[in-house]
This record gives structure tokens, C-alpha cells and sequence, in this order.
């Protein structure tokens, strides 16, 4: 199977770029390509896309995302992590911390709302990714761009003994897990960094089913993919005019499923040799944005 999907259970101190490099050279050279970075510092589920199917990675990317977090107060690091070097520490008792203020902060969270990503960061600022930017020396201005939390939970509560708080934050696209902290830090006046962070699913694809990342991969099909956008099923006839390119009639769809992820605008379309993605053309029309043969 070459156009397919693989999860990857992502170790700490693995780069998301050496994941796609054991892979390829796992697979005997076979295109590989990854959905989305996962810091370094994170483990959990990366998914890598393999020959044609690289296509598809900025659609894959798209699905909401859930990460476990361990959120340590107390100071403030230049990384928003436990990887940097603190740059600010509170001197006080972690029981100052006023767990209501930092409870009501959570809550305001929730929606769309403004982020700046961390310096260090894959963010591109002139064509430079922020990282290497920041890295040697540079004092950089990352606009704040807009993200979506749909829900954040508290899995243990604030431990005012070690200054820590695990969450589960379950998110869009483009959301950094680091600039939460950085920013509960803030809010909360005691500074905050990022201790542990796990993606645990994206979409419909779980950690739990991820190969690790030295194993025999096994590969996803891309129908499990398709199952989290809404579907359409075309007709050969069909078929043919939206792989030449041709917008074709929503009215002619053979069949209409609703996915598990609600992404607008996009739709996934299938036909019986090929899956793609298409977007809505005024009210009547698909009009086709990328498309790959299922094999």
C-alpha cells in the first residue's frame, strides 16, 4: 500500500522531521510526509503520509487535535517549556496561587479567540522559521492569529504543593499548547511553563493505535481519513470530470455522510479508485482540490 496514512507514537527528544527520516528509510525510500510538527519536547501522535497520499497532509492537519498537558507554575521560560532557560521566577508559595482566578481563567479560553505563538517555533517570519530566528539572537514580534479551543478540561487539580495542573485541551488547528501556559502564567500572575505534553488524538486517529516509532509500521487506509470529513460517494461518470479537474453536481453524489469532525467548506469526495477533497462552488457545485488513487 503506498498512498496511506501511518501513526506514529512519537517519543520525547524525537524531532517530527527524524520520524519522517526512519520511515523512509523503513520503507525502502518511499515518499514520506509528515501532518503537522509535534515539538520535540511532546510525545504522542504524529501521522505521516506516505507516496501520493503527501497530498493530503494540509487536510489531515485540519482535523481538531487533543493534547494531555502538565502545566507547571512558578516561572517563565524563554521556550514556554522544560526545555528552556527560565528568563523569570516567581518568589512566592504555590499556595498563593488563587485557584478560582486560575479556574475562571480556563473557562474564558473556551472559542475562537487571539494567540502569539512562542518564539521558538516553526512559525515562518519572512520565509525563516521563528526558531532559528530566535535562536540566534533575534528579538522577534509574532503577530497573534486567531485559534479555537473547544473545550479544556481539568484532569487533576492544581497541586499547591508542587505548582503543577494536568489538562486536556482539546483544539483546532495551529494551536500551541506552550502559549496556553505561557499565558495562564500571565493571568495568573506566578508564570508558567510547559512540564510534560501529549497529543493524544487527532480526529479520529488515537495514540493508542500508534505504531512505535522503531516497529513494523502498519498502514491506515485512506477511507479512515475520509470518515472524519463529510463524504460524498460519485459515480464513474462523475469520477472521471472531477479527476480532469471539472467541478461536478452535489445533486449527483450517490450517496452523503456526515464526518466525525466538522471542517467547513470542505468536503472529502470518493469514487471507486480514488479519494480527494473538494470545496463547496456556490450552492450546487464541488470543485476539486486535491485528489489520490487508493492504493
Amino acid at each position: 500500500m503506498n498512498n496511506a496514512l501511518i501513526l506514529i507514537n512519537k517519543p520525547v527528544d524525537v524531532r517530527s522531521t527524524a520520524c519522517v527520516a526512519r520511515a523512509k528509510k523503513q520503507l525502502d525510500g518511499l515518499k514520506v510526509g509528515h501532518c503537522g510538527t509535534l515539538d520535540s519536547t511532546a510525545s504522542g501522535l504524529l501521522i505521516l503520509v506516505t507516496g501520493d497520499a503527501t497530498r493530503l497532509s494540509d487536510y489531515v492537519m485540519l482535523l481538531p487535535k487533543v493534547y494531555r498537558a502538565v502545566i507547571q507554575f512558578g516561572a517563565e521560560t524563554d521556550t514556554c517549556d522544560y526545555s528552556g532557560e527560565i528568563i523569570s521566577r516567581v518568589n512566592k508559595d504555590f499556595a498563593e496561587l488563587d485557584v478560582n482566578n486560575l479556574l475562571d481563567s480556563l473557562y474564558s479560553f473556551s472559542g475562537l479567540r487571539l494567540q502569539s505563538p512562542p518564539p521558538v517555533s516553526a512559525v515562518k517570519i519572512n520565509g525563516k522559521p521563528a526558531y532559528k530566528l530566535a535562536r540566534s539572537g533575534q528579538e522577534l514580534e509574532i503577530k497573534a492569529r486567531p485559534v479555537y479551543f473547544r473545550e479544556i478540561k481539568v484532569i487533576s487539580p492544581y497541586d499547591s504543593l508542587t505548582g503543577t495542573l494536568e489538562l486536556e485541551i482539546h483544539c483546532g488547528k495551529g494551536t500551541y499548547i506552550r502559549s496556553l501556559a505561557r499565558d495562564l502564567g500571565k493571568i495568573t500572575g506566578f508564570g508558567a511553563y510547559i512540564k510534560s505534553l501529549e497529543r493524544v488524538s487527532i480526529g479520529n486517529f488515537e495514540v493508542n493505535n500508534a505504531n512505535d516509532l522503531d516497529s513494523e509500521y502498519k498502514f491506515v487506509n485512506l477511507s479512515e481519513l475520509a470518515k472524519n470529513f463529510t463524504r460524498i460517494y460519485i459515480s464513474d461518470k462523475d469520477s472521471k470530470s472531477f479527476i480532469n479537474g471539472m467541478s461536478i453536481l452535489l445533486r449527483n453524489a450517490l450517496n452523503v455522510s456526515r464526518g466525525v469532525s466538522v471542517i467547513n467548506n470542505i468536503i472529502c469526495v470518493e469514487g471507486d479508485e480514488f479519494l480527494g477533497f473538494g470545496t463547496y462552488a456556490g450552492y450546487e457545485y464541488i470543485r476539486p482540490l486535491a485528489i489520490v488513487k487508493k492504493c
